[in-house]
Formats: C-alpha cells, sequence, structure tokens
C-alpha cells in the first residue's frame, strides 16, 4: 500500500481484518477507496497531525478514521460533523466487532459508542502532543478531539487548556470531568464554572454539580 512506512503496519492489519466484512457492510471502504478518500481529506487537522486513514462512507458527513500515529495509534475516531469528534474504539478490531454487532441488531454502529473514549496508552506523549498543539496556536481543532482521551491527572496541562482564550478547550475539559469525576478534579471544575465564557462555566457548573454527587 502507498502509505508512510510507520503507518504501514496498521493499515495493513486493519485491510487484513476488515476484509470478511466488505461484502457485508457496503459502508465500508476497500483498500484503494480508503486511500481515495483519505486523500481527499488530506486538509485535515485530525488526517495531517494523527495519520488518520478514513475508513468508510455512509453518504453523510460522519465518518470513521484510523489513527495511525502517536498518541492515538490504533485507534479509531468518529469524525463528526456536529463537533463531538473523538476516540470511540481503542482498536480496528473493536470498530469491526461493534460494526458486526450494529447490523445484527438493526442500529448505527454510532448507537453503541462507548460514553467514555478509550484513554490513550502513554498519557507523557499525548500531554506533549497537546502542550505542542496549542503552543502552535493552529491545532485547537485537534486539541479537542484528544481531550476525551486524557486521563485528566496532569493538572498544569488542564489548567492551561482552561485558561486558553478558546473557550471551546475549557469547555471540553469541564465535559471530560463530568464523565470521569473526581475529588482531585474539584477546584479544576470550579475554575471551569468560574469562567467569563458562558458555555465553559456552564460545563464546569454540570461538573462540579457531578463531583459532589459522589459524596
Amino acid at each position: 500500500m502507498p502509505a508512510p512506512e510507520e503507518d504501514r503496519d496498521l493499515l495493513e492489519h486493519y485491510v487484513e481484518a476488515s476484509a470478511p466484512f466488505l461484502a457485508r457492510h457496503p459502508q465500508l471502504l476497500a483498500p484503494s477507496e480508503m486511500l481515495d478518500q483519505t486523500a481527499q481529506f488530506a486538509y485535515h487537522p485530525l488526517v495531517q497531525q494523527l495519520g488518520c486513514y478514513v475508513l468508510d462512507d455512509a453518504d453523510t458527513s460522519d465518518h470513521y478514521l484510523l489513527a495511525t500515529r502517536s498518541p492515538l495509534a490504533g485507534c479509531v475516531l468518529f469524525l463528526s460533523h456536529d463537533g463531538d469528534t473523538r476516540a470511540v474504539f481503542d482498536s480496528a478490531t473493536s470498530f469491526l466487532v461493534a460494526l458486526q454487532q450494529a447490523q445484527a441488531s438493526d442500529q448505527e454502529v454510532s448507537d453503541l459508542h462507548p460514553a467514555l473514549s478509550p484513554l490513550a496508552q502513554d498519557q507523557d506523549a499525548l500531554g506533549a502532543c497537546i502542550h505542542r498543539l496549542l503552543d502552535d496556536q493552529e491545532w485547537n481543532e485537534v486539541v479537542v478531539a484528544l481531550i476525551p482521551s486524557l486521563n485528566l491527572e496532569d493538572k498544569d496541562l488542564l489548567h492551561r487548556l482552561v485558561a486558553d482564550d478558546d473557550f471551546f478547550l475549557g469547555e471540553a475539559v469541564a465535559m471530560a470531568i463530568e464523565k470521569r469525576p473526581d475529588q482531585a478534579l474539584l477546584t479544576m471544575a470550579q475554575l471551569a464554572a468560574a469562567h467569563a465564557h458562558p458555555q465553559v462555566a456552564r460545563a464546569g457548573k454540570l461538573a462540579v454539580q457531578r463531583i459532589h454527587q459522589l459524596v
């Protein structure tokens, strides 16, 4: 396959694993179609930063993407037109299993998305990647998609995100805290709740409320 060397192993694994599914799931792209579709998405920040490849085309503006580079190498992300783009499966195998389950139960694969994104296996690499993207000041769309894969233990990083001028970053942190509430995150949730932007403040208040419910 005409792909960068560092991407090739993951791509070849996916192509081999998905081959039996192609006839039964017409939305899945054959290898040549996958490369063609990915070329059309070469402009997209996720494709550029995570080496993502487009796996499907269901005649919608939503797509599943296989990430081939750190910090989410091997994960499958859901590229959503409504903005809720995140990692949803920890591997291509998990994605294909969900595809099969969705067909058997007459559902959409999106109905089977886990509530929580898989955490990045290398949190240090994820944190370093987010810091680099923030420094570049051009990739906040990617950062928002990466935040759900944080384990929320790096308080300095969380503070930087909440304090950023881009309110989408603070909102994403608050939403992540609400989904993974912990008493250790109360101060960060309160910081978001006191944010000047109403979207961040609203999400922060929900996160604070969720943490108080743990008691």
